[in-house]
């Protein structure tokens, strides 16, 4: 078991004393491992183990968590890239002679009924496949956006562009995926001087595009010219962008069509997602290191710490898989995050005091009762504040006083409990020899009557 290191992101908040654990599973150890998925307790990946030195021979592996075993999906020797959902397992294939003209087709097979199904027969360079459900979908020509339904065995284009198409992603009736425009016009200055001229470049852009299939429509997120490889979940895609002068990684809710921001001036890219949690490659300390971000407790966790590569993360519910990269040799390893995890303690505002009226000057000692708070601001309610934890705080004023303490957390926000003080008006006092007067007073006139 391994204590996980933190670090911060844009929603960071303050770390409490539960440390998340991951246990570190190496997957393979052919040495020739790439490009591994997982779904289930099933790790599909591509493999050169049989190219006998070539390079260029790859197939398509499996290991089942469940049965610790693996198993060959393919043998032969040209398939790559492969996609997961459920029991079909999808990839790109050159066996047919297409792979050499850059023409590879589609295949999927079926692990219930040890099926291999071609999907697509013209090696109209089909590549990039997803799949969600019975739908998978792939980039033909780097053109188009084509789409095949396994029940009901029909293909479709989904949407074609005149510029390039990379990296789609499906999830329920949502296709993603980055367009590269080829260029875009951009005004270049020449020389350091404001009489200098400028040139006009013409710049390759790429932004992230997603269709509805719901609705027939398309709509493009970005609009920088910098953002690249999608991946979605339910109604968030997540992607990464240059667009500040660092590579980060990027969030974009459909249903609120809003962005966010989950990393702030580090080296990241290759995001996935799944439930809560974001995955991505970081090179922020010189290393590239795999890092999650989760979404329901504002937490980022740094995964691994090593000098390896490290290339293609995929997630799925609390298991992490990537590619490990040393020396000339490439594995698979996997992570099972476990235990609640550092958890955000939000801070709930409470005291008391010693009394709650009385005559002026009426001295209350107030005591701090307040849960996760690192800090207090009380305001006394007649104009003075007090930054300490108990203060002691003296009215010397007749009347009602609100007392408002605002307890905070630092970045996990604030909470304000607030009280009445009463304060009477001091009572008059009688002179000490104004009242021996009168008893002097009394003590005559009772002697005069008795006598």
């Amino acid at each position: 078991m391994f204590s996980v290191l933190f670090s911060s992101a844009v929603l960071a908040a303050t770390i409490q004393d539960t440390p998340t654990t991951i246990t570190k599973t190496q997957i393979t150890t052919s040495g020739s491992a790439e490009r591994p998925v997982i779904f289930g307790d099933k790790i599909i990946w591509q493999d050169y183990r049989n190219d006998n030195g070539t390079g260029i021979s790859t197939d398509i592996y499996m290991y089942n968590l469940s049965a610790s075993k693996e198993v060959q999906v393919t043998t032969s020797g040209s398939a790559e890239a492969p996609v997961i959902y459920n029991d079909k397992i999808v990839w790109m294939d050159g066996r047919n002679g297409n792979f050499s003209l850059e023409k590879p087709d589609i295949y999927v097979y079926d692990l219930s009924t040890h099926k291999e199904t071609r999907v697509t027969t013209n090696g109209s360079y089909s590549t990039s496949p997803a799949i969600y459900k019975d739908r998978i979908v792939w980039t033909n020509y780097s053109s188009s956006v084509q789409m095949y339904n396994l029940s009901a065995h029909q293909e479709s284009q989904i949407v074609s562009s005149e510029s390039m198409i990379f990296s789609p992603a499906i999830y329920g009736n949502i296709i993603a995926w980055e367009d590269f425009h080829v260029f875009r016009d951009e005004d270049v200055q020449v020389g350091s001087n404001t009489s200098d001229f400028s040139i006009r470049k013409k710049t390759p852009t790429r932004d992230i595009c997603f269709y509805d299939l719901s609705t027939n429509k398309k709509t493009q997120i970005t609009t920088d010219g910098s953002a690249a490889h999608p991946a979605i979940y339910e109604d968030r895609i997540v992607y990464y962008d240059w667009r500040n002068g660092s590579c980060d990684i990027y969030m974009y809710n459909i249903s609120t069509s809003t962005e966010t921001r989950i990393t702030t001036n580090v080296a990241a890219q290759d995001p996935a997602i799944y439930g809560d949690r974001i995955v991505w490659v970081d090179g922020r300390d010189g290393n590239s290191d795999i890092y999650v971000y989760d979404l329901s407790t504002h937490k980022e966790i740094q995964i691994t710490n090593s000098e390896s590569s490290k290339e293609l993360p995929a997630i799925y519910e609390n298991k992490i898989v990537w590619e490990d990269s040393f020396n000339g040799s490439s594995n698979i390893h996997m992570c099972n995050i476990s235990g609640d995890g550092p958890e955000i303690k939000t801070p709930v505002a409470n005291f008391s005091s010693n009394v709650t009226e009385g005559h002026a000057p009426l001295s209350v000692k107030f005591t701090d009762l307040s849960e996760n708070a690192t800090g207090w601001n009380w305001n006394f309610g007649d104009g003075t504040n007090s930054t300490k934890r108990n203060p002691i705080h003296i009215y010397s004023v007749a009347g009602k006083y609100t007392v408002k303490l605002t307890a905070n957390n630092n970045e996990n926000g604030t909470d304000i409990k607030t009280s009445e003080i009463k304060v009477q008006s001091a009572p008059r006092e009688t002179p000490c020899g104004f009242n021996l007067l009168i008893l002097g007073i009394i003590t005559f006139y009772l002697f005069r009557k008795s006598t």
